[in-house]
């Protein structure tokens, strides 16, 4: 009898896993997770199995690289001093000349509550865009990876922290800053229907921006459509992505926001 590959003992553990679901279940209908059953058995498999297409002490090592890497220099200057950013002279909002992107605006908040009304005056951020939050999805050795990015931003503590495969504004992906298109956006802009394992509208966060929202996706692929990922992405299982989550300032709010509908 020969040894079982990896492939095969990964679809042994999904065959049982089938068997255990169709058993709790009796005959009635399978609760409406929003998923297939053989969705639920491949993130269930992802989230068990300790193999993966790089070990844990890769990542850790890995995760060390980028954040070495950083490369952000920030100052503080005042926004007269940003480059085609204005402040209206009638209004005091703080907008680009183009009048795309964002605007900061002040708003005037009363809200009830048992206690009685409450007010208060804070600036919000108005951007009446749809952006995308998107993780690519795709089986390596029969187990679900999911592609994170090691993505730089000037708010990060540390500079670097794991980001959504494509985390991208409306102007961003339409390329109206002049610049080049992020990277795999292709992927998310109109998939086929059978790709995709979620695809939902969230609320950006209310307390600081104003009626935005942005499509989360996940959306499966394969090797013709990403091939080699080039430096800055990594692909990880659903049980070493768990794991990250434990941790500070690492997997930062729009990955943990697609993130949410698969753990």
């Amino acid at each position: 009898m020969h040894e079982k590959t990896r492939t095969e003992q990964v679809e042994d553990l999904r065959s049982r896993l089938a068997r255990h679901l169709a058993e709790q279940c009796r005959g009635r209908a399978i609760p409406d997770f929003g998923f297939t059953v053989d969705t639920l058995v491949d993130l269930a498999v992802s989230r068990m199995v300790v193999w993966s297409c790089h070990d844990d002490v890769f990542v850790r090592h890995w995760i060390a690289a980028q954040r070495s890497r950083s490369q952000l220099r920030i100052d503080e200057v005042s926004v007269n001093r940003l480059e085609r950013w204005r402040i209206e002279g009638d209004t005091g909002n703080i907008g680009h000349e183009t009048g795309r992107f964002f605007t900061i605006r002040g708003v005037r908040v009363r809200h009830r509550s048992p206690a009685g009304e409450l007010t208060w005056d804070q600036p919000i951020i108005d951007q009446p865009e749809i952006g995308i939050l998107g993780i690519a999805a795709r089986k390596i050795d029969g187990i679900l990876h999911f592609c994170l990015q090691a993505k730089e931003e000037p708010g990060n503590l540390h500079g670097v922290q794991l980001s959504p495969t494509v985390q991208a504004t409306y102007s961003n992906y339409t390329l109206v800053h002049g610049g080049a298109a992020p990277l795999f956006v292709e992927l998310f802009l109109d998939p086929p229907k059978e790709r995709i394992l979620f695809a939902k509208l969230q609320t950006e966060d209310g307390g600081r921006f104003l009626f935005k929202s942005n499509r989360n996706m996940v959306v499966l692929v394969d090797d013709h459509d990403v091939g080699a990922l080039p430096e800055g992405f990594i692909w990880l299982t659903l049980r070493q992505i768990g794991r990250l989550l434990g941790e500070d300032n690492l997997v930062n709010a729009c990955a943990r926001s697609v993130l949410s509908c698969l753990l």
